[in-house]
């Protein structure tokens, strides 16, 4: 018997002023979500006086921020809404993201036909907010820039389970994308939070964790769109680089080894932290 299907939603709030509305109110109308977890972080924006407002207009919104309104990134910002949310499913939205109306009818569906799965991940479509992004984005993505807004963020095929995990770690199947992933509240209790020393690619380090610990499955195709990135000059993904994938590779490595994983699978994820921290080197 599936927990009751309700779901917190999580949104981590950094330079949002322009966005945090249609964010609110994409989630607020859905009846799948019970709570809506807005954390403020530290931006110098008109993004905490927003929230305020969301959280008086709406009953769903409940506003929370870092202890003397610091700034210490989405990582510990979804662990504070996480720590703060009551509900057994726990999903997430960027600020400058939005859900489609179906966001939650396929995932529901999911959890009850199967009760080992412990989180579902959907596919992201995109949208262009600014046209100055647009060549940096698809450099980074190396896809045409015209075809920014067609890009949608899924796998190349829908894996589960241990399948699943061993693809995030060789890196050949693709990364769902942080909006569309609902997880069981237990599973978080297994597993963890997530890696608050990561600035960046924390989502991606968090969904390795987690896929090992419990049974990931997906929640249709590639033209199942349930959510919505908003790309522009703002994005935290822009600022990538040599040093962040380090980072990221060194914790990867450093929780993997003491895992009980095939000894190929340990060598892959040796071999990436060797490379990058080998680049690393050569950029310091």
């Amino acid at each position: 018997m599936i927990d009751e299907f309700e779901v917190a939603v999580i949104i981590p709030v950094f330079n949002a002023e322009k966005f945090i509305n249609r964010a609110v109110e994409s989630a607020v109308v859905l009846e799948e979500v019970k709570e809506i977890i807005l954390i403020f972080d530290g931006s110098p924006d008109n993004s905490l006086s927003i929230c305020k407002k969301l959280a008086l207009n709406y009953e769903k919104v409940k506003l929370f921020h870092h202890q003397n309104f610091e700034n210490k990134g989405a990582g510990a910002s979804r662990n504070l809404g996480i720590q703060n949310s009551e509900c057994n499913f726990i999903s997430f939205l960027d600020a400058d993201d939005y859900f489609l109306p179906n966001r939650f009818k396929n995932t529901k569906y999911i959890f009850e036909k199967n009760p080992k799965v412990e989180a579902v991940y959907e596919a992201v479509g995109t949208v262009l907010l600014d046209d100055s992004s647009r060549i940096p984005f698809s450099k980074m993505k190396n896809i045409a820039p015209e075809n920014v807004e067609e890009l949608v963020s899924f796998v190349k095929y829908p894996l589960e389970g241990p399948q699943f995990f061993n693809s995030l770690i060789k890196e050949n199947n693709g990364y769902p994308h942080t909006d569309g992933i609902t997880i069981r509240r237990k599973l978080i209790e297994k597993a963890g939070f997530f890696n608050e020393k990561l600035r960046l690619h924390q989502d991606s380090e968090y969904w390795i964790r987690l896929s090992y610990e419990g049974w990931f499955a997906p929640g249709g195709t590639k033209d199942d769109i349930v959510a919505v990135r908003g790309v522009h000059s703002g994005n935290r993904i822009t600022t990538h680089n040599i040093h962040s994938k380090h980072l990221y590779y060194k914790a990867v490595f450093s929780w993997i080894y003491k895992k009980k994983v095939p000894i190929s699978i340990k060598f892959i994820s040796l071999k990436k932290y060797f490379k990058w921290s080998i680049m690393n080197y050569r950029t310091h």
